[in-house]
This record gives structure tokens, sequence and C-alpha cells, in this order.
């Protein structure tokens, strides 16, 4: 006989966390059940309510219960709603990110389970499974979209899990080598790059700004009197649309040093063809932005291989971690690093460049020890034996 489906209760009183569910009896009927989770002094909320969940999906699983699928409470119902009203907002790169991930880990695995059975055991056995076939990184990006769609349905009322990237595990962090060109390397790719890819490269470098912001510029971006760059736009690599930047963050006023302007004001005189809607890198039709993509096919890696520069994964973004890369070792201070990267988050400032600020760090250490005083003391015990 299919048994009802428990959530169970959780409940905070006289100083503990507690559970509460029914269980089946000998005769056949059942009877309530209070279990203590752990005193509120010993354990936060959050972990106790994963605790909770944790029981509750034992308790189910011990019964043989599923957790029934009403109408507009499957996964895959959740997902109609969610392109319906969410994906439209998105950029069309994350759409399109996301919408894979769905293809071909989500809906295959979740398309016809309730929202409610979408609980850490479910989640942490899927994350388990897909680390034998792809990265950390691409997991959390998996169960990240999940998250998003379950999250809009908690929003609309739908019953779900409260389950966070905490709450499972994930495995080690895997050490990612970033490519990145050093401040030479940039000198000499400048010097053979032909225009427009140029001042590409000397903006990428200067500003540290992703390949769609660059891109989407127009001349009306550049203030030559006030010395800065506007950042409010991005360009789409697939259709070339024109969209709002990755966060909130990224919108900013740059500052632009003056061997950038030098490079700017000799591109726009000698080298700019005028074009309707003033971009600043236009392709050869005038009308839309250049493709980030024969950017880096046709005018990056031919200088990268000239130059015995390995190409692999290198392109545009290999500006930006350069440039960051020069500020750490320059001693700039981490919330410069953090404001001219626009990041959202001083975290991802930190995770994103720690290969580099850990390097600076040793090297600084290295700097202030007392490795030469040792020596010169051991030296002269030495000779004085």
């Amino acid at each position: 006989m299919r048994r009802r489906f428990q959530a169970g209760y959780f409940s905070i009183e006289s100083g503990g966390y507690y559970s509460y569910w029914y269980a089946d009896t000998d005769d056949g009927g059942t009877k309530r059940v209070k279990r203590l989770i752990g005193r509120c002094s010993a354990m936060s909320e959050r972990a106790a309510r994963r605790e909770h969940t944790l029981r509750m999906e034992e308790v189910n699983r011990a019964r043989g219960s599923r957790a029934p699928i009403l109408r507009g409470q499957s996964f895959a119902e959740a997902v109609k709603n969610w392109r319906q009203a969410i994906a439209p907002n998105l950029s069309p790169s994350t759409t399109r990110a996301m919408e894979s991930q769905l293809r071909s880990h989500i809906i295959p695995r979740f398309g016809n389970v309730a929202l409610r059975e979408l609980g850490v055991h479910a989640l942490q056995q899927f994350a388990t499974d897909l680390r034998k076939i792809v990265s950390r990184g691409t997991t959390i990006h998996v169960l990240t979209t999940i998250q998003s769609i379950v999250n809009y349905a908690a929003r609309c009322g739908v019953p779900v899990n409260k389950v966070g990237l905490k709450d499972l595990e994930l495995g080690v962090r895997e050490r990612i080598d970033v490519p990145f060109f050093t401040k030479a390397q940039a000198v000499q790719i400048v010097e053979m790059a032909a225009e427009p890819f140029r001042t590409i490269f000397t903006l990428a470098w200067n500003t540290g700004m992703r390949s769609g912001e660059i891109l989407a510029l127009t001349v009306d971006d550049l203030s030559f009197e006030k010395k800065t760059i506007r950042v409010n736009k991005s360009a789409d690599d697939s259709t070339r649309t024109i969209r709002v930047p990755k966060t909130k963050a990224s919108v900013a006023v740059l500052p632009m040093p003056s061997t950038l302007e030098t490079v700017l004001r000799n591109y726009l005189t000698n080298h700019w063809k005028s074009n309707p809607n003033r971009i600043l890198f236009p392709d050869p039709t005038g009308t839309r932005s250049r493709k980030r993509e024969n950017v880096v096919v046709y005018g990056l890696h031919p200088i990268l291989k000239k130059l015995g520069i390995p190409k692999h994964n290198a392109g545009l973004h290999a500006f930006r971690h350069g440039l960051a890369t020069a500020l750490v070792e320059a001693s700039a201070p981490i919330s410069v690093l953090q404001t001219q990267m626009r990041h959202a988050d001083i975290a991802t400032t930190l995770r994103v460049y720690t290969h580099v600020i850990q390097q600076s760090q040793r090297d600084a250490m290295e700097g202030v020890g007392l490795q030469s005083a040792l020596t010169e003391q051991s030296a002269l015990s030495g000779a004085g034996k």
C-alpha cells in the first residue's frame, strides 16, 4: 500500500530543536513521534533544519513513501514557469548555459519528480554522481540552476525543501590554472597587432574589461575630458545583441590611463570608421559589434603563435587576469583590485585571484625575512672558529 509522504514538523521549544512525524505501529495504526535534534546552544537553526530534512527523507524512504506530484508541483512544471517568467530577464549567454544544463543533466534526473522530493539526500546523490563526469565547478553551476528554479517555485507558494550549497559535500576544489599574460607579453602582443586589434588589446590590458564589454563600447562611452571610460553594456557573442553587463557591480566608470588615451585618440583619428550606432569596434558591415571569437582567432592567436606563447584557452580574458596579477604584484590594496575588476563581492576577487595573492604573499615574506641577517651571523661564527 502506498503510504503518505511526510514533511514532518520542525519546532523550537525549551531551548532545543525538535522533529515531529507519524510512525507506523504494530497494530496497523500510527503514532506521533517527537525527537530532539539538538540544543539551541550547540547548533544553528540552519543546521537543525538540515538535520530535520535528512531525518524526514530517511523516514519516507523507510516507509516507501513518495511525495505526491500535485498539479503545479513537479520539477518539470517549475521549469516551465521559470522559463516563462525568469529566463527572459537573464542574459542570452546565461540562459543558454542553464538550458544546456537542464537538457544534459537536470531534466533526465528530476523531470518527473515532485519538488518536495528535492531534499538534501536527493541533491547530494545527484551531485556525487555528477562529479564522476564533470568538474566541481560545473557541478556547482548545475546545482545553482536547480536552486534558481526551486527558489522561484517557493516564491510562488509551492512547498519545497530549502537546500543550499553549504548543505552538500562537493569534494575538494580543483586547482585551475587560469591563462594570463604578463605585462611584458602584453607589450609584445600590442606592438605586433594591427588595428583595430591593437587598440582592443590595449583596452583589455589597461582596463581589465570583459570582452563583451569592450566590443559593446561606443565612441560616446569615452570621455577624454574626464579621462574615463563608461561601462554600462555588453555584447552577446552569439547574437551580438547589446544587453546590460554581467552584474550591477559591472556598471562603472573606469579611469583612462594616459597611455590608453594616446592609443584611443590615434585609433579614432586614423582608423575608426563612422557608423550609425557609433560602435567603437564595428564589424565590416558597420552595423553591429565585432564577434569576440573572430578577434581571438584572427587577431590574437596568430600573434601568440609567432611569440611562442601558449594559446590554449588564451583569449581576451587573459589580459584581464594579467592586469589583476600586475596589480597584486604592485601591492595594490585588495579593495582597488575588486573595484577595477568590478566584482560584486570581494570573496569573488579573493577566490579568482587566490593563486596570485598567495604568490605575492610568499614574495613579500621572503623580502622581510631574516635570512640575510642569519646568513651573515652564520658566516661570522664560522670565521671565528
